[in-house]
Order: C-alpha cells, then structure tokens, then sequence
C-alpha cells in the first residue's frame, strides 16, 4: 500500500467525520474534571473492532489529541487539572482566567498545543529511527536522572515556601509506595489492606487531590468563581492570541521538541514534559516575576510540550513497540485487535501504518484547533456558570471517575481521604501540584535507582562515573536546590536590608 493510497482512506466522508467525532469526544473527556483521556481510549476502543485498522486507530488518534487539549479547559478555568500532564498549565492559566482574560488564555493554550502537536508529528516523519535508536541506549541510570532531575524542578521552581514544596514532593512519593514493590514484588504501606497491594491509582490521586479538594476548599470559603464578560467571548480575542503567539514562537518551538523527547521515554511523558517545559521558559525568560502570576510564556511552554508528546510517546511504540505513555498502549492495543504486532519490523515491512499515523496525527491536530477554536466561547462560559450548580456536577464526575476505574467503591474512600489530605495542604500552604508530580515519578525514580544500582554492583560512584547522560541529569538535578536556595536568601537579606533602609 502506498502513500496515496493510505491518503484516500484517511480523506474518506465517513472516515473524516469519525476522526472529528474522536477529537470532541477526547476534548469532551479531557475538559470534565473526573474524567481523562484514558478512559475516553478505554471505552473508544470497542468502537474500533468493525472498523479497518487505519481508521480505528486514527480513531483513537483523534481521541487521543482531543483528549491532550481538552485537559486544559478545567485547569485553565477552574484550576482543576484532569491529568498530571496539565497541572503545570494551573500555575499561569488560572490566573489569566482569575483577571478576566479565560478566553486569551484558551487561545493561547490552544494555539500552543496545535503547534506542539504538529512539530511532534513532523519530527516523528522524519526522525523516528534516530530518536528511537537514542531512546534504546537509555539505561536505568539515564531515566532516574532524567526522572530525579523533573522533581527537583517542580519542587524548587513553584512558587511558595520551599520546605512545603519538599515536603509536598516526598508526600507524592509515598503515595506511589504503597503497593507492591517493583523489585522484590512484596506489599508494602498496605496497612493490611488488599485493595492497596495493587497501589493507588494516579486517576484517585488527581481526582482526590486536585477537583474535589478544590471543590470543598472554595465552598467552605465561600470562594466565587471569577466571571468572564461577554466581550470576552468574541472571536477577535482568539486572532488578537493569534498574533500574540509569534512573539512567543521560540518558545513555543524548544518546548515542543522537549515534548517530543521525553514523550519518547516510557514513564515520563506529559508532566515531565510540561515541568522542564515550564522551567526552562522561567529560566531563559527576561519577566521571571510574572511566573505563576498569569505569564504567556508560562502558559504555552507547557501546553506546547503535553501535546508534543503525542508523537513522541510513538516513535518507541512504532519503533520498538514499547508504548511511551500509557495512552499510546491503549492505542498499541488496537493493533493487537487487527492482528498486527507494533515494533521495528513494522518501519521495514509494513510503513503504510507509519504513514497512516502520520495523517491521522495531522488532521486530529487540525480539527483539534477548529474545533476549540470555534467552541471556544462555550468552553469560556463554563466559568460562569453559579458554583452551587457546577460543583454538584463536578463531584459526581469526580465519584464516578474514581469508580468505573476498577468499579470498586473502595476507591471512592480513598479519593475521599486524599480530598482531605488536599485540604489539609491548601490550608497550610502546601502546594498539591508536586504531590502529583511526586506521584507520577516516584515510582520511576525508586524503580530505575534500584535498577542501576544492581547493574552497577550496589555502587553510587560506578553508575555516576559510568553513565555521563545520567550522570549530568543528577548533577542538575542537585545543583539547581542549591542554586534556587542560594538566591532566595540573598533576595531576603536583601529585602530586609530594604526595609530597614
């Protein structure tokens, strides 16, 4: 099958409105807080058992994208993020939207993601034998460096007190603990309980976390959601985001390719992703102080790195059939269901699928950006909406989000308890977004540690000499606490020097 060929399927009428269909569906998923891209693949998948391979999984391609820019929308607008992938958009999204400006900041995200996505899908075109042979030289020392070094950033770079971003960090990574051990396959932090020998599921953490938590907190004091005019709505503020993106450009273009890259590392993925993403935007950047107070540039860098990691998470997929990201093995599923097992021969045999991705990658991203673009408004107005009838709605998404995982109510107690952990943090400064980044890491960290440190005979010295990629993401991942604790003492004697000047 050629080129043209695989370009006919894919600009079919039937075959066009199912990957429009896939992209809402995804977007739909991806914006009500409780719900997430994986389950939208979860229950997309059954759809795909009548239809062509091609189609099915341009199919859950578009679900996919939908899903990635969906996620946005509740972070953005009410500071819930669905996934850990779009925690780090709260941090500049919420207050754009907190000042009035919802709809610049959607634009922003919007157009950020599209490019994002379209960068990831050419790079996949042209680069998936190199990235992936790259990505195969990876051993255990390079992804706890590369994993360490993400929780060093979130930990020290988000604003606050830096003990409580520690300590919200180290709490993350117990909670990844509990469960079975990686290594030596024995229960641990059970508490006695079976239904924590499997772990806790990152969709009750979020869920617990971040949406209900943040439910309770506003209602308990009285917070009100902060209404966006109706001049807000008009569709000149997406054309006027538009052009405000060409000064953001550069940006926009390095936060992809990092997208790309650690899409193409199984386990990193999106929150990794948007957290260099985002640190590296407030590093290169000449308005670091506007940083987590409503910043562009704090906005589309990690917005154009989560959606870039789309293509990256399959070139190890198509490449080495080793799904990057735990979407994209929803998605390697479905060729299992066709009778096609994903991997290196694919590229040589059968690059007809390579290809088919590729279009369906393109046309997802572009009806991604129609899409939102032309519903943005109703996206907007969903901020507007009175909170005794948004957040009743918002906490059944939330317990049914948390049931259907594995239809256990035990579940729902857990998301529960972790809403009041949530609470307790907010209450005292704590900040929630590295308990999740903690979460989502901590298991990589432990694991690939442990991994090292077996290959390497138990010695820290002979991995660290051994292994220099690894290596420099340690020395980072060290360095730059120091660095950050270094320059808030001298900012404080400096600001008590000024005051009592």
């Amino acid at each position: 099958m050629d080129f043209m060929e695989v370009l006919a399927i894919f600009m079919n009428v039937t075959v066009i409105i199912q990957l429009l269909l896939g992209v809402i569906m995804g977007i739909v998923f991806g914006a009500i807080p409780g719900l997430n891209t994986i389950m939208a693949l979860a229950l997309a998948l059954p759809l795909t058992y009548n239809m062509e391979m091609l189609p099915a999984i341009g199919f859950l391609i578009a679900v996919y994208c939908g899903g990635l820019s969906g996620g946005s929308i509740a972070a953005i607008l009410l500071n819930i993020p669905g996934t850990s992938a779009v925690v780090t958009t709260t941090f500049d999204g919420y207050p754009m939207a907190q000042r009035g400006e919802s709809m610049r900041a959607l634009s922003l995200g919007i157009i950020a993601s599209f490019i994002g996505g379209i960068i990831s899908t050419i790079i996949l075109a042209l680069l998936t034998s190199i990235l992936a042979s790259f990505a195969l030289q990876f051993g255990p020392w390079e992804y706890f460096g590369a994993a360490i070094l993400s929780l060093a950033l979130i930990s020290t770079l988000i604003d606050g007190d830096l003990i409580n971003g520690f300590i919200a960090t180290f709490l993350g990574i117990f909670l990844a603990m509990v469960g079975t051990d990686p290594v030596e396959s024995v229960a641990r932090y059970t508490f006695g309980s079976t239904e924590l020998t499997a772990g806790i599921n990152i969709v009750v953490v979020i869920i617990g976390v971040f949406a209900l938590s943040e439910i309770i907190y506003n209602t308990n004091n009285h917070k009100t959601l902060k209404t966006v005019s109706h001049k807000d709505f008009k569709f000149d503020k997406f054309l006027l985001a538009l052009k405000e993106t060409v000064t953001l450009l550069p940006n926009i273009i390095i936060s992809s390719v990092i997208g790309v890259i650690l899409g193409i590392l199984p386990g990193l993925g999106g929150g990794t992703a948007s957290i260099m993403a985002y640190a590296r935007a407030k590093m290169s950047s000449k308005h670091k102080d506007e940083f987590g107070k409503g910043s562009a540039e704090g906005l589309v860098a990690p917005e154009a790195a989560k959606n870039a990691v789309s293509g990256g998470a399959l070139i190890p997929a198509i490449a080495l059939g080793v799904p990057g990201s735990a979407p994209v093995a929803l998605i390697m599923s479905a060729f299992l269901i066709h009778g096609v097992t994903i991997g290196p021969m694919v590229l040589k045999q059968e690059p007809h699928i390579l290809q088919g991705i590729i279009i369906a990658l393109v046309i997802a991203n572009i009806f991604m950006f129609l899409s939102q673009a032309i519903l943005i408004k109703y996206f907007a107005m969903v901020i507007t909406v009175p909170k005794y009838i948004l957040y009743p709605i918002i906490a059944v998404f939330c317990v049914i989000g948390t049931f259907v995982i594995s239809s256990s109510v035990f579940n729902v107690f857990l998301m529960l308890i972790l809403a009041v952990v949530g609470i307790l943090c907010s209450k005292n400064k704590i900040p929630t977004a590295p308990i999740i980044m903690g979460f989502t890491l901590g298991k990589t960290v432990e694991t690939f540690f442990r991994k090292a440190m077996i290959a390497f005979d138990g010695s820290f010295i002979a991995a660290y000499t051994g292994s220099p990629v690894g290596s420099v993401f340690v020395t980072l991942a060290i360095i730059i606490p120091i660095f950050v604790i270094i320059k808030r003492i001298i900012n404080a004697k400096k600001n008590m020097e000024g005051a009592s000047a």
